[in-house]
């Protein structure tokens, strides 16, 4: 164990950057056990005194951010490093195993990476909500296939259907352009709504390089509901090659899909 002194010293190193509880604690001792209740209890003290100090302000329960004495706002912090906090919090639940999804894996493909307040960010076995602030949340999910094999696996979505994105100094995994409009057009949960102006504007620019073999390989993982929506849309804004590859792929799989195909109308 080292002194507070000491502690501070190591963290004003670190000013900007975010740490965990474990993270401080590994600083204060290492061989901090978090198993451990009277290094747990040390910890919290700490962690009180260096807030006290204006040395580390609290982002969330157990996610400090190092002011370095600064007077600083939650609203700033977030202003100025929101990716860096939200990468450090899919770090801290999946240990790198993620994909960023829904609407804002659209904007990411568009360049937009502003701050969203409903993230969704697929997982192999973390299902929670994680609330930075009473309106930014980021949803960690479980990847749930319509049906089982190694072929649907998270493992197997995660190598395939991802492309990495650097921006504002970070690495971020974001599901490739087939997977994020199909993930988009998924109406999984009550009162879900479908952002036309969003889809429309990814649509004019990416609907001309949507691979169908991508598709027809995610429709067979899940995404029997979102073709259907594609082809309506493709079809409404003469998007003609596109309309045509959603109806090849619904063809294919008509049995999962749950129409009966007459006609190109």
């Amino acid at each position: 164990m080292i002194t507070f002194d000491k502690i501070v010293s190591k963290l004003l190193k670190q000013k900007s950057e975010l740490l965990n509880m474990y993270d401080i604690g590994r600083i204060f001792d290492p061989d901090f056990s978090p198993n451990d209740r009277k290094h747990l209890l040390e910890i919290y003290k700490l962690i009180y005194r260096l807030k006290a100090s204006k040395v580390i302000f609290p982002i969330r329960n157990s996610l400090y951010y190092i002011s370095w004495w600064e007077d600083v706002s939650l609203a700033e912090i977030l202003d100025s490093d929101y990716w860096k906090i939200v990468k450090k919090l899919i770090k801290d639940e999946t240990w790198w195993k993620y994909l960023v999804g829904g609407k804002k894996s659209l904007e990411i493909h568009m360049k937009d990476y502003s701050i969203h307040n409903k993230l969704i960010v697929y997982t192999k076995d973390v299902q929670k909500i994680i609330t930075v602030n009473w309106d930014l949340k980021v949803y960690f999910k479980i990847f749930k296939p319509w049906k089982s094999s190694s072929k649907t696996s998270f493992n197997h979505v995660f190598e395939s259907y991802s492309e990495i994105f650097h921006f504002e100094w970070i690495n971020l995994k974001v599901a490739n352009k087939e997977l994020s409009i199909l993930d988009s057009l998924l109406l999984s949960e009550k009162n879900a709504w479908i952002d036309d102006y969003l889809i429309k504007k990814f649509l004019s620019k990416y609907y001309k390089s949507l691979s169908r073999p991508i598709l027809w390989k995610l429709v067979k993982i899940k995404y029997i509901s979102s073709i259907n929506r594609l082809r309506t849309i493709s079809k409404n804004l003469n998007y003609t090659h596109l309309y045509e590859d959603c109806l090849d792929v619904i063809k294919v799989e008509w049995a999962n899909c749950f129409l009966t195909l007459w006609s190109k109308s």
